[in-house]
């Protein structure tokens, strides 16, 4: 894949998230749910620190995103808050795809 940041080999759906750093963008997570691959910016939307508690992501019933600092939860499909501080804001997202080997890579702007 040209032009693209190779992010890890392989990403299980779990509740964990891959963390990186997005060139120019700063640190940044892939997360696989309902199958698909997506990627944001690390930032909450209430106010911009990382939503992750080492690493994951999804709260306890694996249907939201959710920020271990404020309770935000998000859909993981759109990065929209649907619950919390921040209801309505969105977390910032990043052009992410899997290739046909199962790896993930971000693709650049």
């Amino acid at each position: 894949m040209t032009d693209a940041l190779l992010i890890c080999d392989a990403l299980p759906e779990s509740r964990d998230a891959v963390k990186f750093k997005a060139p120019g963008r700063g640190p940044a997570f892939v997360v696989r749910w309902q199958g698909r691959v997506h990627g944001y910016l690390n930032q909450c939307a209430h106010v911009g620190g990382p939503i992750d508690f080492e690493g994951q992501v999804l709260e306890r019933s694996g249907r939201f995103l959710m920020c271990a600092r404020h309770g935000a939860i998000y859909e993981p499909d759109t990065g929209l808050c649907v619950g919390g501080p921040c209801k309505g804001a969105r977390l910032v997202p990043l052009a992410v795809e899997e290739s046909a080997d199962g790896k993930v890579w971000l693709r650049s702007a």
